[in-house]
């Protein structure tokens, strides 16, 4: 989307366990544990627990989602990622997937591509900030890895599992099995946003103020004790291309008249957050607000609230595909 650099921003944060950590492998393990942590040799050295981008790209997404739906109940204001057009069940009406859409449509009246302005548009909420089939979101996420002293004193224990049998409530015969959780240990990673518009910061903003609190949990067993952390912002920088800005701005403010209609960006409230003076770095102006950066991201956050109260997706969506039929 968009074939130039106009805004980023870069967030570094750590990962701090509360409770034990399990992101499982897909590796088969000889004579060991059932459930082992994902692990990496990193620039050859010893091999690490580490916590892939794909696995917190899908924790925030999830409960990027939940906000959304939070925020409005009639029609749901985004898709179902998984669910294939057609297939809906009980409660899951108009919520088919964007990206499952466009590869139907695509199939359907056989056109080897649509164009990314026109995806972007026809995209619910979640899907244009972290992309689909259709096209690639505004979202890269780093692996974390262990940080300092942690990379040679963090701890994984060996910790027993069984299922219950549901008449008894003891344990059911031979379902035991064991897996193995992080319970000492510190991750770092980075989160970086390109080409955003102020409401998906908005977004962001309170996905990591929960996180910071510890409501957001990763990896496997969330329900049984595991994955419950807190997240410390180490480093928030937003950085704007060839062009100094004042206050925050997204992608409505900083684009043409015509690239607005083309995308559909959605208009930003009156609201005006000043940035901090930016330091200049190359073509980018870099403006750090890591202590600040619940407040700097206020008006981004009430772009969301009535980007979701206003937006009529599925409706253009529903329309496009209903073409030629």
């Amino acid at each position: 989307m968009l074939k130039k650099m106009i805004n980023s921003a870069q967030i570094d944060f750590e990962i701090i366990p509360v409770d034990p950590l399990l992101i499982k492998s897909g590796q088969a393990t000889v004579g060991g544990v059932d459930m082992s942590f994902v692990r990496t040799y990193r620039f050859g050295e010893k091999e690490e627990p580490f916590i892939p981008g794909s696995s917190l790209k899908g924790m925030i997404r999830s409960y990027s989602e939940k906000i959304c739906r939070s925020l409005r109940d009639d029609p749901v204001p985004v898709c179902l990622p998984y669910l294939k057009p057609g297939k809906e069940q009980n409660g899951e009406r108009r919520q088919a997937s964007c990206g499952l859409s466009f590869e139907r449509y695509k199939k359907d009246h056989e056109v080897k591509t649509i164009p990314s302005p026109e995806i972007y548009s026809l995209s619910c909420p979640v899907c244009r900030l972290f992309g689909s089939h259709g096209f690639i979101g505004r979202l890269s996420f780093s692996d974390a890895y262990l940080t300092g002293d942690y990379k040679k004193s963090h701890l994984l224990e060996i910790r027993d599992g069984v299922a219950i049998d549901r008449l008894t409530g003891g344990a059911a015969s031979g379902a035991k099995y064991d897996l193995e959780v992080l319970t000492r240990g510190e991750f770092g990673t980075t989160l970086d946003i390109r080409n955003f518009e102020r409401w998906q910061l908005g977004l962001i903003a309170l996905v990591l103020r929960d996180m910071e609190q510890g409501l957001v949990r990763v990896g496997f067993g969330k329900s049984r004790g595991l994955g419950k952390f807190r997240a410390k912002i180490t480093n928030f920088k937003i950085a704007y291309y060839n062009r100094k800005v004042s206050h925050l701005s997204g992608l409505s403010e900083l684009c043409s008249e015509e690239e607005n209609d083309d995308y559909g960006f959605s208009a930003e409230t009156g609201d005006k957050s000043p940035l901090p003076e930016s330091e200049p770095n190359g073509l980018r102006h870099e403006h750090t607000i890591t202590e600040t950066w619940k407040e700097v991201l206020t008006p981004g956050v009430n772009d969301l609230v009535k980007f979701i109260e206003t937006t009529d997706w599925p409706e253009p969506l529903e329309r496009f595909l209903e073409r030629g039929r």
